[in-house]
């Protein structure tokens, strides 16, 4: 080979090289304005929803539901749902019982895309709940508030409503979704910003979204968090509480069943990354077949708790009055007997959280 094709295809190399280093910033920033704009978005979306919210009851949805022994019920996020989509899950809630009970884990360990910022993958925590990139502003979205439009006589374009969150993730169905804003943005994972785009979009009162970059004046920034009302510290303290998050994933295992019925059934085991199993529960899967109305529109599988498995439940006595044990053969029965005694020994003695 010549010297002078040598050299020809150095220099072809050289400006493939070139034109790789220019392209890949390129990109990159391409994918975080698409990532930016679709957050901005998401906050749209929340403001629209708390709107009208406040125009069906007269009030911003509380922070967050606490009853008077300490219980907490529901937040601001699960009370958003019906005025942001016509997803099934808000009507499948059982509000009789708490956000983390094993009837209401159906709901909360469903992603819920406008509560997260699109291409972060953010795992799971280990109780297998879905989570928020968005917290709320504590002073408008508190324990058990019921704020109004009037009470915020700075302007409603003068306060926040939500933004998004720097770290410390926390399940959207939590009850306890706020945070103060803070002076200082991108301050660590308590703090309020993304450090991939060096700022934070906050949704305003009046339903706009603004970005604030990591250069804005603390004075801003603290007027926002001190405009009125003020809540008291009563009203915004928190449990000292920060939740495990990682690769943790469900498992759906299909129960023994007439595969002609109209129930089927199921055993959903949330699995630590290394696939031991951290908690189980049997739903129902109802069959929406072509022709049905069902209760919940959409298409597929609607599921319906039936029963939580911790490692001390007695399994048979625990299922034995539910439609899985009338529905199917004894043989059956004794199959999925052994099978979810199989997978409880594997339990660890106390639950995930």
């Amino acid at each position: 080979m010549s010297r002078q094709l040598w050299r020809d295809l150095a220099v072809m190399m050289g400006i493939f090289l070139l034109l790789i280093a220019l392209l890949v910033p390129a990109i990159h920033r391409s994918r975080t304005a698409a990532r930016m704009s679709s957050a901005k978005n998401n906050l749209k979306q929340i403001g629209l929803a708390l709107h009208n919210y406040h125009d069906t009851h007269g009030c911003f949805p509380p922070g967050g539901v606490i009853r008077e022994d300490g219980t907490a019920i529901h937040g601001w996020m699960t009370f958003a749902m019906p005025f942001l989509d016509a997803s099934p899950y808000y009507n499948m809630i059982n509000f009789d019982y708490p956000w983390d009970s094993p009837e209401n884990n159906r709901v909360f360990e469903v992603k819920y895309p406008v509560y997260q910022i699109p291409g972060r993958d953010m795992g799971l925590t280990s109780g297998g709940y879905e989570l928020t990139c968005y917290m709320g502003n504590p002073n408008l979205l508190s324990r058990n508030s019921s704020v109004t439009l009037r009470e915020i006589d700075t302007g409603s374009s003068h306060n926040w409503l939500a933004g998004e969150a720097a770290g410390n993730f926390q399940p959207w169905g939590y009850p306890f979704n706020w945070r103060p804003l803070g002076t200082k943005l991108c301050d660590g994972p308590d703090s309020f910003g993304q450090l991939a785009w060096d700022g934070v979009h906050l949704l305003l009162v009046d339903g706009s979204v603004h970005f604030f970059s990591t250069e804005t004046a603390p004075e801003i920034l603290q007027a926002l968090a001190d405009a009125p009302p003020i809540a008291t510290h009563a009203q915004t303290a928190v449990p000292e509480r920060t939740f495990v998050i990682g690769d943790y994933e469900w498992e759906r295992i299909d129960l023994q069943s007439d595969l002609q019925g109209e129930n089927q059934y199921i055993v959903k085991v949330l699995r630590r990354p290394a696939g031991m199993p951290l908690k189980m529960s049997v739903c129902s899967k109802y069959i929406v077949r072509p022709g049905d109305e069902p209760e919940y529109k959409g298409k597929g599988a609607v599921f319906l708790f039936l029963a939580h498995i911790g490692p001390q439940t007695d399994i048979a006595s625990t299922l034995k009055d539910t439609t899985l044990k009338e529905e199917i053969t004894p043989k059956q029965w004794a199959a999925n007997m052994k099978l979810l005694k199989s997978i409880q020994q594997q339990l660890p003695q106390t639950d995930a959280q």
